[in-house]
């Protein structure tokens, strides 16, 4: 809700309108709060007497009432706000006013549930606003019904009433998930209790008048209160929204493709990069230099030629419109003029053509190629693209105890964790070194040596490109992969030599230092908690095709070399191998009940966001994985830096130390070529006892950073375990959260489990989910734990 003033909202259901006294006396005391939104509820006041409702010195008057002296909503809205109706019942219940502030539609629904059944009220209302394009909605007014039975209702001593009395349906819940609405007052106080309305009847409390909002709503919201009961048996509700954000900011330009799919622009553009790359050689300037000089070019040319087809697009536009009303106007003169009508029909094909020009470059951002709908896409269209918004809207963190509400506190939150985050540990080089001079690890043969350090051929490149997916948010260079795909011919080239620099020593271009990062909320966790988020990095397409090439040699030399046991990110390897493997442990051990056996399900801290560069390096160093290669690793993981996207708007820049790029293709690869040292020291300690069967150890299984460890004996072996996992942690930056590490044991007592929980600090637990399969110590759970009782998981 991009806006320069502040709102203030004001709701109460005054329980009748119809005297002259109490219609001046609540417009007196509303006057003096000036507020812009005005809704109240249960005015009483019928279709003959809607001029009653008129007060203009509130604003413009809107209403919706019924035949009788019942029910009946109005809603009052400041002259300088820009609003309009956008639809009302005819039993004076539902009012939807849409407002515009800052060139962002809101609609404002002002309602009033009925007493008894909801669901058809719950139907009406979301078909109501989901025929309307918006970009943020208010649901307020009385809901005759609270959210939660424990927090809204007061108890009265005495009296049992089911435990759902009061609550709403389950289909009006529905609603507020659908439409992605918060329920404002309870979101900023989360355990207070507070009270709208009194029930004289059942002499009880509830909090029934709501206000709800989008999360972008809801970040905006300076204060929210229930004010004193002066003028009827609810109490109003006041809020006040602020956009304290700088109006002007940062624009974040992206390639529209559309620009490419005419051939002959195509062509143009390959003729301005050709002309460039031939007007600037490497005699004079380094590739690296001017490779990124040669994308502010594009860019610049892209931007231009979009502003000259979003010009001759308006004026086509304006165009066809004059010329289909002129035809129209012909058309009811000559109604049975055939040549008439066929032209109009014509214009209005060559309108609609436009619109679905305008819909296709918007598809991109919600990927989607199908409308179930397609006569109302537009409004359909609008609605995915506000929903994905919305989802994306942080407007409630909790740190240190404390809860931050507004933007700024927000982004500041964000900023100190992933600040301190990439950080570079202070961890000795001297010790990562001697530490991983005692593993021997395994040099690679002299043909895995020379596919990793060859230099990088045309073929590669367009290989690398095609790989590349479409439809993903590019880069801080707005470059999509579409352009290299149009643009590999002339591209491949230049890009070829910079690559090939790079792996002599030289640096990489400045634009591959830099990365956008998203905020992914992870599943099933407290999304208020910072750490609670992934941060994905959005890289620039030019990179991901350098890093995708090192990452197919990498890879093919990594499977031949890891072991088994970790089958993350590589061909042939599936996680379904792990459960298995897991799930026959757990039956092993069901069958030797004499054996005693724990299985350690680890949880690294940020562990991709936290590994050691200089352990990387070494690593590389031990296995004599080559001098071109390794330059590569050197250079990308040298120095690098990110923004966060935070509520659409790009923080300050944060310098990164330490970590593997969530979103770069070697990422993955280089974190599990990390851990393998773990792994194999484990699996190499004869002290660690696993489990054996015939000839076959089973010590560790491991999906990248998801690693199970099987210890037998665990009372005696738990400490040797955590001591060896410990230790490599020390060097490689990667610490263990024992919060979130589960043990599942099996054959044990209770007084053992006790003991193991005490002496580790890990939690004993019957129940963990892993690879997203919940596991028991008995596999006769299984299916009761994953699969509902038709057998769909």
């Amino acid at each position: 809700m991009m806006m320069a003033q502040r709102i203030k909202i004001y709701s109460n259901n005054v329980n009748g309108f119809n005297s002259p006294n109490k219609r001046k006396k609540i417009w007196h005391h509303i006057k003096k709060g000036k507020y812009d939104i005005i809704c109240l509820q249960e005015t009483h006041i019928s279709h003959k007497h809607v001029a009653h409702l008129t007060q203009n010195s509130l604003g413009r008057t809107y209403y919706a009432s019924g035949p009788e002296k019942k029910r009946g909503v109005v809603t009052y809205v400041n002259n300088k706000i820009l609003s309009k109706i956008a639809f009302k019942d005819q039993e004076g219940r539902i009012l939807g006013i849409m407002i515009e502030i800052g060139g962002r539609r809101t609609l404002i629904c002002n309602i009033y549930a009925p007493n008894g059944c909801k669901t058809n009220f719950a139907n009406n209302l979301q078909q109501k606003i989901l025929e309307h394009e918006y970009e943020d909605v208010i649901l307020l007014g009385d809901f005759n019904g609270v959210l939660d039975t424990k927090l809204d209702k007061s108890t009265t001593k005495g009296i049992t009433k089911k435990k759902d009395s009061g609550k709403l349906p389950s289909r009006f819940i529905q609603l507020k998930m659908e439409l992605g609405l918060q329920d404002i007052w309870r979101h900023r106080n989360c355990r207070e209790r507070d009270y709208t309305f009194l029930s004289h009847r059942h002499s009880t409390w509830s909090r029934i008048d709501m206000i709800w909002g989008t999360k972008v709503i809801t970040s905006l919201v300076n204060s929210i209160k229930i004010l004193p009961r002066l003028h009827s048996d609810h109490a109003p509700m006041e809020m006040i929204i602020e956009d304290k954000r700088n109006i002007k900011k940062e624009f974040r330009w992206r390639l529209n493709e559309l620009l490419l799919k005419d051939i002959s622009e195509q062509n143009r553009y390959k003729g301005m990069l050709a002309e460039y790359f031939q007007l600037n050689r490497e005699e004079d300037t380094n590739i690296a230099t001017i490779w990124d000089a040669s994308k502010a070019f594009i860019r610049g040319q892209f931007i231009q030629h979009n502003i000259r087809k979003n010009r001759d697009k308006r004026l086509k536009q304006k165009e066809l419109e004059e010329a289909a009303a002129r035809l129209e106007d012909k058309l009811k003169s000559n109604p049975k003029d055939k040549e008439i009508a066929f032209k109009l029909e014509t214009l209005k094909k060559q309108l609609d053509n436009q619109q679905l020009e305008e819909i296709g470059k918007k598809m991109i951002y919600v990927r989607q190629q199908n409308f179930e709908n397609a006569n109302k896409v537009g409004k359909w269209l609008a609605w995915k693209m506000n929903k994905k918004k919305q989802s994306h809207c942080i407007n409630k963190i909790q740190e240190d105890n404390n809860i931050y509400f507004e933007r700024k506190e927000i982004e500041k939150q964000f900023i100190k964790y992933y600040r301190n985050l990439y950080t570079e540990d202070k961890i000795p080089k001297e010790k990562v070194t001697q530490y991983l001079g005692t593993q021997n690890i395994k040099k690679i043969t002299e043909n895995q040596r020379e596919r990793l350090n060859k230099k990088i051929d045309i073929e590669e490149i367009v290989r690398a490109i095609q790989r590349l997916p479409n439809n993903k948010a590019p880069g801080p260079d707005g470059l999509s992969t579409i352009y290299y795909k149009v643009f590999q011919d002339i591209l491949s080239k230049p890009l070829q030599k910079v690559m090939n620099n790079i792996l002599e020593g030289e640096k990489i271009p400045q634009s591959w230092e830099n990365a956008n990062i998203v905020l992914i909320p992870k599943k099933n966790t407290d999304n208020v908690r910072v750490a609670n988020f992934r941060p994905i990095s959005l890289l620039n397409a030019d990179y991901k095709i350098f890093t995708s090439i090192m990452a197919e040699r990498l890879k093919n030399v990594l499977a031949e070399r890891i072991h088994e046991d970790q089958c993350g990110f590589l061909p042939g390897r599936h996680q379904r191998d792990n459960i298995r493997i897991i799930m026959n442990a757990i039956e092993y051990y069901e069958k030797n009940r004499q054996r005693e056996m724990a299985f350690l399900f680890l949880d690294a801290e940020k562990a991709f966001d936290s590994v050691n560069w200089f352990c990387i390096l070494e690593i590389l160093s031990e296995m004599d994985i080559g001098f071109y290669f390794k330059n590569a690793i050197k250079k990308i993981y040298s120095k690098q830096s990110a923004r966060i996207i935070i509520n659409g708007e790009l923080s300050d820049t944060l310098e990164i130390k330490k970590g593997t790029r969530q979103g770069c293709p070697l990422s993955p690869l280089l974190f599990i070529l990390t851990s393998e040292i773990l792994l194999d020291a484990i699996r190499k300690n004869k002290d660690l006892k696993g489990l054996r069967t015939k000839n076959i150890i089973f010590k560790t299984r491991a999906y990248a950073d998801d690693i199970v460890c099987l210890i037998e004996e665990p009372t005696n072996q738990i400490k040797l375990w955590l001591e060896t996992i410990e230790k490599f942690g020390e060097i490689a930056g990667i610490k263990i959260n024992r919060e979130k590490t589960k043990i599942l044991t099996k054959n044990i007592s209770q007084a053992q489990r006790e003991e193991l929980q005490k002496k580790t600090g890990i939690e004993v637990v019957k129940k963990v989910k892993y690879l997203g399969i919940e596991l028991t110590a008995s596999n006769t759970q299984l299916q009761k734990n994953n699969y509902d009782k038709n057998g769909e998981k």
